[in-house]
C-alpha cells in the first residue's frame, strides 16, 4: 500500500524570478538531493514555462485551490521552444489529464524503444500500452521501485507475463523516478506517479522533453540503472528492507514503510519471512 492516504500535493517544483524551473521527482530531503535514491531533475529556462508554473502555484497559494478543486479549471496545450533543437509540454494534475492527454500518446505512438524507470506503476491502460507497444516490436524495458512492487495493484507481473523485461530495484534507496524515454528523442519526467490518483486526486506536474540531447544523456544514465541490478530481479523481487537491497539494512531508513527500520525489522533478521505472494494472473481470451 502507498503509505500516504487521501489526496496530497505532491509536486515538487521551484521558480525562481518568473522562468528558471527546477522539477522533476526530487523531494527536498537528505535521501531525495543526497542521491541515495534515484530521481530526475530538469532545470528550465524559459519566461513562457516560468509562468505556467507560477500560475500553478498561485492557485494553489493565493486562491487555496488544490486537489478536486483544480478539475473545473481551464486547460490548454502548454508548449513551449527552448532552443532550436528543444521544445518541452507541460502538464499539471488533475486538470490536463497529463497521462490521458501526455504519457499515453507517446507510448502508443512510439516506433523502436520505451525505457521507463517509476515508482509506482498501477496505471491499467499504461500497462495495455506498453504490452502493445512490445506486441508490435518496440523494445520496452521497466525499472520499478522494491516498495512500490509490493502494491497489490502493480502491473510489473503482468508486463513479465507479456514478455516485458520488468527489474525490480535491489538498492536500499528508492527508484523514485515518475520517467522514461521513448525513441531517443523524448523525455518524460516529472512528480507523478503513473496512477489513478497521480492524474485524477494529487496536484503534480509533468514534463516533457522533446529533444535528442537529453534522451541520449537520459538513456546513458537509464543503461547504467539497468546494469546496476542483477539480472535474478528480473523474475523475483527483493523486500525493500532487507540484505537482498544491499545497504537497506544499515541506511537509518524505514525503506519499506512499516514503521520499522533496519535491525527493527524482521525483513533484517537472521530469519526474514518471506514476502507476500503477488496476486495470481488469470490470462482471459479475448471474445471473437
Amino acid at each position: 500500500a502507498f503509505p500516504f492516504a487521501g489526496d496530497i500535493m505532491h509536486n515538487k517544483f521551484v521558480v525562481a524570478d518568473g522562468r528558471r524551473v527546477w522539477t522533476g521527482s526530487t523531494n527536498m530531503s537528505d535521501s531525495g538531493t543526497g542521491g541515495y535514491n534515484a530521481n530526475i531533475v530538469a532545470v528550465v529556462d524559459s519566461a513562457r514555462v516560468g509562468e505556467w508554473y507560477s500560475q500553478e502555484f498561485e492557485q494553489m497559494y493565493v486562491s487555496d485551490r488544490f486537489h478536486a478543486e483544480k478539475r473545473r479549471s481551464s486547460s490548454r496545450s502548454k508548449e513551449a521552444g527552448i532552443d532550436e533543437e528543444t521544445w518541452v509540454e507541460v502538464l499539471f494534475s488533475p486538470q490536463d489529464k497529463p497521462i490521458r492527454n501526455g504519457v499515453r500518446p507517446l507510448f502508443q505512438k512510439a516506433r523502436e524503444r520505451i525505457d521507463i524507470a517509476v515508482f509506482f506503476l498501477t496505471h491499467k491502460h499504461i500497462a495495455q500500452d506498453l504490452i502493445d507497444a512490445h506486441l508490435r516490436g518496440v523494445e520496452v524495458r521497466v525499472i520499478i521501485d522494491a516498495t512500490g512492487s509490493k502494491n497489490e495493484y502493480s502491473k510489473h507481473e503482468v508486463l513479465r507475463q507479456a514478455g516485458i523485461p520488468v527489474k525490480v530495484e535491489n538498492w536500499g534507496g528508492k527508484m523514485h523516478m515518475k520517467s522514461a524515454v521513448i525513441d531517443g528523442e523524448i523525455v518524460i519526467a516529472g512528480s507523478m506517479n503513473w496512477t489513478n490518483a497521480g492524474e485524477y486526486n494529487n496536484d503534480e506536474n509533468t514534463l516533457v522533453i522533446h529533444g535528442k540531447e537529453h534522451a541520449a544523456y537520459y538513456s546513458k544514465v537509464y543503461d547504467k540503472l539497468w546494469r546496476s541490478i542483477p539480472d535474478k530481479w528480473l523474475t523475483g523481487r527483493p523486500d525493500p528492507e532487507s540484505r537482498d537491497s544491499t545497504t537497506a539494512c544499515t541506511d537509518g531508513s524505514d525503506n519499506d514503510f512499516d514503521h520499522l527500520k533496519d535491525d527493527e525489522d524482521p525483513g533484517c533478521g537472521p530469519n526474514p519471512p518471506a514476502l507476500p505472494e503477488v496476486p495470481a494472473l488469470t490470462r482471459v481470451p479475448k471474445a471473437e
